[in-house]
């Protein structure tokens, strides 16, 4: 009995199995007027976090395979969005053929690009934009009218461009449709362009300044563009834009760096300068003093050999009677003679006053240097 029991258990057991992490993929329902479609979540939450987080991607939505016939929409995810352009944007996101390019129409490609651009997925809005570009034969309006809804730059200036310089007028309807300040910033470049004779119709190119003026015409257009792109950018985009960033800022720091050790260098190079030119200025001045310790004994030499030979051709002093008040009885007072400077003495004076006069204004210059 206990056998059995154990044999019933073991046959009614669930059999052992690993959930792949890779391709075991999570569906979601959508549902669009009245089409209910239901795919992989996947792309859905990789491509695009604006879209996963606006209709809750990340939150349950019943089972995958819970379908019924009393309330077929029951946990479907409603897309403010046509059936149309829904089963259009499918076919970019999952195409069905796994070889070959994927091929959609003009219209096909407008209705990713609109949806892309609505949900920010911006790998297929990237994705569309190159496929519209190669396109020809779309009327300039439109290209007007779809690059500044689509924020689409190049689309906005090429429309401006073929209005501003083909020779048919711009009518009442395109006037309409372009809206009527931007027709009449148009109509005057026109006449400018017609006026100064610069109108190239059969050129397959612009030239550089009709760009420039048309983008002065309608800075408030191009501004605005320019500024919302920073929301459409790739992954890929992304991640070369802070590529891009972080070798900016370590070159600039590099140059920071450079420059400062270079500001270092010349620092110090001057400091040694200025220690070079106090040290040759100190040696100047203690030659100079050397220097004049050495005239100093060479004049006492002379004036030593002057007094010597004053001496010996000076005649003998004579007596003299001392005045009243110094005299002592008896006593005979000599009183010598004043010598008289000779001229080698005169001229070993003046040089050594005007050598003293040099050394101390060269030393008072050289303490106020320092």
């Amino acid at each position: 009995m206990t056998t059995e029991a154990c044999d019933m258990t073991r046959t009614s057991s669930p059999p052992h199995c690993v959930v792949d992490e890779d391709y075991y993929w999570d569906l979601v329902k959508f549902s669009a007027e009245d089409h209910i479609f239901r795919v992989p979540k996947h792309r859905f939450m990789t491509d695009s976090e604006t879209f996963a987080t606006t209709y809750g991607l990340d939150r349950a939505h019943g089972s995958e395979d819970e379908f019924t016939a009393e309330d077929p929409f029951l946990n479907a995810v409603n897309l403010d969005v046509t059936a149309q352009e829904f089963r259009t944007f499918l076919k970019a996101m999952y195409p069905k053929q796994l070889q070959g390019e994927l091929t959609l129409t003009t219209n096909e490609w407008l209705a990713v690009l609109k949806l892309s651009t609505k949900w920010l997925f911006n790998g297929f809005r990237k994705m569309a934009i190159e496929k519209l570009s190669f396109l020809t034969g779309m009327d300039p309006v439109e290209k007007v009218r779809i690059g500044k809804e689509f924020c689409v730059e190049a689309w906005l200036l090429s429309g401006y461009r073929e209005l501003v310089n083909r020779s048919a007028s711009i009518t009442v309807d395109e006037a309409g449709n372009l809206g009527w300040q931007s027709a009449i910033r148009l109509c005057a470049l026109r006449e400018d362009w017609k006026i100064s004779g610069r109108r190239e119709p059969v050129a397959k190119t612009f030239p550089a300044n009709l760009v420039n003026e048309i983008e002065i015409a309608f800075q408030d257009k191009f501004g605005a563009i320019r500024e919302a792109q920073s929301l459409y950018m790739t992954s890929e985009e992304r991640a070369e834009d802070e590529r891009k960033r972080q070798t900016a800022e370590r070159e600039a720091n590099e140059a920071a760096e450079a420059k400062a050790r270079e500001e270092r260098i010349a620092a110090q190079r001057l400091l040694d300068l200025q220690r070079m030119e106090e040290e040759q200025k100190l040696n100047q001045m203690l030659d100079l003093q050397e220097l004049g310790h050495r005239l100093d004994e060479i004049d006492a030499i002379a004036l030593m050999q002057d007094d010597a030979v004053t001496r010996h051709d000076e005649p003998p002093t004579g007596p003299c009677t001392p005045s009243a008040e110094n005299s002592l009885a008896g006593v005979e007072v000599s009183i010598p003679r004043p010598k008289k400077e000779t001229p080698k003495q005169a001229i070993a004076r003046e040089r050594r006053k005007k050598f003293k006069e040099e050394l101390e204004r060269r030393v008072y210059s050289s303490m106020t240097v320092r």
